[in-house]
């Protein structure tokens, strides 16, 4: 036998600018720098304005909500937001601070800019020039053979470019 199909829920008149209005409004953040600390495993809290010390059991995936334990009995509560946990043991602590980007030498960067680029040109060069034996060998047109020392000249010209690029970026 079927269940009963329950009868859908009788909804009352929506006013949508209220809610709109409570949307917008925007709450005051009242998390301090403390609230914002993710917890470990071991650390001792009290919720909200408790006086009874907890120790933080396990921490979700999310870093959100702490399980949380009072040692020597049975008493356990779990999901317990972070944002209503104040920390007992110690303040919150201080980040370091993110090390400084290391100052690079421009004509380095250039030197071997140059060095790669003349490397990258030798070895096309050469793998061309075999190539171009090959078809040679094999009777291929002169169009063809032009067409891959305009594939080099290509090359080099945009090798150059780029070059001027990077040097205009390493100037700023």
């Amino acid at each position: 036998m079927a269940p009963k199909r329950k009868p859908p829920k009788k909804v009352g008149q929506l006013n949508f600018a209220d809610e709109l209005a409570q949307a917008v409004v925007k709450p005051e953040p009242n998390k301090s720098a403390e609230t914002e600390r993710t917890p470990t495993v071991g650390e001792r809290v009290t919720v909200d304005s408790g006086k009874t010390i907890w120790t933080i059991l396990g921490v979700s995936y999310s870093g959100k909500e702490v399980s949380l334990y009072i040692p020597g009995t049975n008493l356990e509560r779990f999901r317990v937001q972070i944002s209503d946990l104040t920390f007992v043991d110690s303040p919150a602590p201080v980040k370091p601070k993110a090390p400084p980007k290391p100052k690079y030498d421009a004509a380095e960067v250039r030197e071997r800019i140059e060095s790669i680029h003349q490397s990258a040109i030798e070895h096309l060069s050469g793998e061309i020039a075999v190539l171009k034996k090959y078809l040679n060998s094999k009777g291929v047109s002169l169009d063809a053979i032009q067409e891959l020392d305009n594939f080099v000249m290509d090359v080099q010209d945009r090798w150059g470019v780029a070059a001027e690029a990077i040097d205009a970026t390493l100037e700023e």
